[in-house]
């Protein structure tokens, strides 16, 4: 068999696995490996299975994850979270559908100290549904401001994606976290739009807050103020050049914990770095096995072959662009995000680089994609794990209220795809 036909084989068989429910970090790390052992033999194989993950997760780049994620866990366990969410409901509730909006602002606030989607909709869902219950919204927009707030936690630093894609297509991190600075308040502001609208249409979804008095939006500030702080300090000493990414994440990670000491007790402290080695453990664990299969189908040449394929279109290359990323719109229809970023990547980015389009300004728009996978059927895992938080809203419901998010999604990406220097700006900037 040549290796083509091997690696086409090899995708075929990794598609069945990972509709059969095996997890995808075995399921590439096994689909791969014997992949190399047909190709190479079975002591190369093992050699290159064994020493190809140890030698990039030791990758010293690759610390800012679990950095990142600590902190994110030591605002939740630390209450900062709902005090953030608080104060976004004392300054916006006022507005027609203030306390949904709160929820995408009080997401906002969550994602700057927290760069895993999933983490955030569990939180948020946590906060904000019982509030929003409470005041009578409707069932489809609460879950789907949860849900879809919670997807701006991938593209608002710092955030877990960003670093995976800086660290597949060998481009800063810095930079790339800087560049999703500008896209995610879009997002935020654009989502906000649309529920004000939606509301002065059809007010009957929910009502805004009232009797909220400036007093009570000065003292909400008292809560955030020190988190507001901290995540300029980090992205602050990112932008200056002061600090590399790892370092600004120790930062980040060290100062979230000096803010949470006044209510950190030992039970949350503990549970706060066991979750924080599992998400970490979970990450690599899936990195180490795409990076055994991405070896493999470099040995059999089909990344090359993409590549040249998609290039010799004749068409121009936005129109490229755009098809490439409707793809990962179907992609994240079934695959989470860590795992197609890790498994697509690799195979499309030498495509990307000749057609001249800007490896910073794909990373993000390739995240947004991931994003709006997250809040579509049939994987959806925001919408999976949001349920879990509202049992009694239907999973279809949950679905049509983020239907509205998806929609300004879709607008917010051609936008970007039209203006690219939305993306770039910040970075431009950044003292190297």
């Amino acid at each position: 068999m040549d290796p083509v036909s091997l690696g086409l084989l090899a995708l075929l068989a990794l598609t069945v696995m990972l509709m059969s429910g095996i997890r995808i970090a075995f399921a590439t790390a096994i689909t791969g490996f014997i992949g190399l052992w047909i190709l190479r033999g079975y002591v190369p194989a093992a050699s290159l299975a064994s020493t190809i993950p140890q030698g990039h997760l030791s990758a010293y780049t690759l610390l800012v994850l679990p950095l990142f994620i600590m902190m994110g866990f030591f605002a939740f366990y630390a209450g900062i979270t709902r005090d953030l969410y608080w104060a976004a409901r004392q300054w916006v509730g006022h507005l027609p559908g203030g306390l949904a909006i709160a929820t995408i602002f009080g997401s906002a606030g969550f994602a700057a100290a927290s760069g895993a989607s999933t983490a955030s909709a569990a939180v948020m869902g946590r906060i904000a549904l019982p509030e929003l219950k409470k005041y009578g919204y409707d069932d489809k927009v609460s879950t789907g401001c949860v849900a879809a707030g919670g997807t701006l936690a991938t593209m608002i630093p710092p955030s877990v994606l960003m670093v995976i894609y800086g660290f597949i297509a060998e481009e800063s991190i810095g930079a790339l976290l800087l560049a999703g600075i500008l896209p995610g308040l879009l997002e935020a502001f654009s989502y906000s739009l649309m529920l004000i609208i939606r509301f002065k249409i059809n007010p009957e979804l929910g009502p805004p807050i009232k009797g909220i008095t400036w007093p009570d939006r000065i003292k909400s500030i008292k809560g955030v103020w020190g988190m507001v702080v901290l995540v300029f300090l980090v992205m602050g000493t990112i932008y200056s050049g002061i600090a590399t990414p790892t370092e600004a994440a120790a930062v980040g990670a060290m100062g979230a914990l000096l803010l949470a000491l006044p209510r950190l007790n030992f039970k949350k402290f503990r549970d706060a770095m066991v979750e924080t080695a599992r998400s970490s453990a979970m990450i690599f664990a899936i990195i180490a096995g795409v990076l055994i299969f991405v070896h493999f189908l470099g040995f059999t040449g089909m990344p090359a072959i993409v590549s040249e394929a998609i290039v010799s279109f004749d068409a121009h290359p936005t129109v490229i662009l755009i098809g490439i990323l409707a793809l990962y719109l179907v992609l994240g229809m079934f695959l989470d995000g860590i795992g197609m970023l890790l498994l697509t990547v690799p195979i499309i980015l030498p495509t990307i680089k000749e057609l001249g389009i800007d490896p910073i300004v794909f990373g993000v728009l390739v995240v947004r994609m991931v994003e709006i996978g997250l809040i579509t059927p049939p994987v959806g895992l925001n919408v999976y794990i949001l349920k879990g938080v509202a049992p009694g809203v239907s999973m279809g419901d949950m679905f049509r209220g983020c239907g509205w998010f998806v929609f300004v999604d879709l607008i917010n990406v051609a936008i970007l795809i039209a203006f690219p220097a939305i993306i770039l700006l910040i970075p431009n900037t950044m003292i190297n």
